[in-house]
């Protein structure tokens, strides 16, 4: 380290050695030393002076280049900021028409939601009162429609369920029409002439008090005999007291049985048609003439026939 200063100092007083300046003025000459050291400081000072004229210029040049960079981007930044908001600005104006499109849809809905409600509220009273009717003629007979055994609906969630209402309603209404059509309504022979009514009656052999479970149908022999509902045929045979018989099954606990025939047409197990031929009119049994007894029953109790027949008007034979 001590040999590198003395040779910083040897370079220096080889490159600086001592000066004199000589002075003239006044009469006189005068002798300045410049010494090493002085001329290193001025050498110094006029170094910093060429540096400080070169660096000013630079220095204002960053400056000005910061200060348009930062302009520049501040620029930018407006401008992105611009857009943004331009964006958030059409966003918001979509999804004002979004929602105003969604209301509008729900008041739709509401609308529709509401006039199907009161469709399906006046369809359901239409089928009330077509059920109403059925019933009617049901009840006509002297059988209670709600005791016949009918499939119940399937149940529904609400009160308010209009359309599981209707659902049940319809099926009941089927159900009934169903059965109308299973109730032995329609005339057994063509011509009606009734010669023993139903009930407590004389009879006819002791004269006792007995109870008629049929009407008595007076005709002549051979007159056809009709099935007065579809059913299957139950029995088909002679049996004591009422002769030649057949006893036909219409389900929902129907049936009817037509006795004293001189003559069976059909078979046990036969599906039968409403209108279809069963038999003839006969005198067999314990008759005392050509005529046929004919019984409603119910469950096997006998209900008065005339019950049944006079409501036939109601509904097509």
């Amino acid at each position: 380290m001590k040999r590198k200063t003395e040779l910083l100092l040897e370079l220096i007083r080889r490159w600086f050695p001592e000066r004199q300046i000589l002075v003239r003025g006044s009469g006189a000459v005068h002798a300045t030393t410049l010494k090493h050291s002085h001329q290193l400081a001025f050498v110094a000072a006029a170094t910093l002076l060429i540096l400080w004229s070169v660096a000013s210029p630079l220095a204002v040049l960053v400056l000005w280049h910061g200060q348009a960079t930062a302009s520049h981007h501040a620029e930018t930044l407006q401008a992105e900021l611009q857009g943004t908001n331009s964006s958030i600005g059409a966003i918001e104006a979509k999804s004002s028409a979004l929602v105003a499109t969604a209301n509008a849809a729900r008041e739709e809905s509401n609308q529709f939601t509401a006039r199907a409600a009161q469709q399906l509220g006046s369809l359901d009273a239409q089928t009330r009162a077509a059920i109403t009717k059925v019933d009617g003629i049901i009840a006509a007979t002297g059988v209670n429609p709600k005791l016949v055994a009918i499939s119940a609906p399937a149940p529904r969630e609400t009160a308010n369920d209009h359309a599981a209402l209707l659902s049940e309603d319809l099926h009941r209404l089927k159900a009934v029409s169903d059965l109308l059509g299973e109730i032995p309504l329609a005339k057994p022979v063509s011509q009606m002439a009734i010669s023993s009514p139903f009930g407590y009656r004389p009879d006819p052999w002791t004269g006792a008090r007995e109870f008629h479970v049929g009407i008595d149908l007076r005709g002549p022999a051979g007159t056809p005999i009709y099935a007065t509902a579809p059913g299957i045929v139950r029995f088909a045979g002679i049996e004591t007291g009422y002769g030649e018989i057949v006893e036909i099954d219409h389900g929902y606990g129907f049936s009817t049985r037509y006795s004293h025939l001189d003559k069976i047409l059909v078979h046990p197990g036969d599906k039968v048609a409403l209108h279809q031929e069963v038999g003839l009119m006969g005198n067999t049994g314990w008759s005392t003439g050509p005529h046929l007894l004919y019984e409603t029953r119910v469950d096997g109790e006998p209900i008065n026939p005339l019950n049944f027949l006079k409501v036939r008007e109601n509904v097509q034979d």
